[in-house]
């Protein structure tokens, strides 16, 4: 591993936790600016920095520094219904990175990228399902836990994911990429 992707680990895993203070309280699961810092993660780094970064952020956080959502962090963020969410990052950015390798068409940049989502989404949803049924003894049926965990944001991240692949993509255009 070069010292230049440890640099560039340390960045991204700053700019995740700086994009992880702002939110927006709307019940269990808050608005954070996280999935498009995670998508711009993969797509800049590529999918091994990219999930290597995640796993430094998962990490840090655990390990008590407050990195989460509203400034949390430590082994109680286990218990966080949103938690889920965290854990998804990981596979989102490895799919950011697949889908916006060089040469990589736009749409299929974002199809790519979607997959990662949906991967997030049913990490999110099934973390919170069994935390709430199971360790919080709140119990929430499958449907609710959707409209908790999905339905206020599907549309949102689906506009996110289109913008930042964007984005992204106009920044290698640029020369502002990581990965070959």
């Amino acid at each position: 591993m070069k010292t230049k992707d440890l640099v560039l680990c340390a960045v991204f895993v700053a700019l995740v936790a700086i994009s992880a203070m702002i939110t927006i309280p709307i019940g269990p699961v808050p608005i954070t600016l996280q999935t498009p810092m995670v998508i711009l993660t993969g797509a800049l780094l590529g999918s091994r920095l990219g999930v290597m970064t995640m796993v430094v952020y998962l990490i840090a956080g655990l390990i008590g520094i407050p990195v989460f959502a509203g400034g949390s962090g430590g082994f109680g963020s286990l218990l966080s219904p949103s938690f889920g969410f965290v854990i998804g990052f990981i596979p989102l950015a490895y799919f950011a990175g697949l889908g916006n390798r060089e040469g990589q068409s736009v749409l299929k940049a974002i199809l790519i990228t979607a997959v990662g989502m949906v991967i997030l989404f049913t990490f999110g949803f099934l973390y919170f399902y069994f935390i709430m049924n199971n360790v919080l003894e709140s119990p929430k049926g499958l449907a609710e836990s959707i409209m908790l965990t999905v339905a206020p944001f599907i549309v949102k991240d689906l506009i996110v994911t289109v913008v930042t692949v964007l984005f992204a993509q106009t920044l290698v255009r640029r020369g502002i990429t990581a990965h070959a």
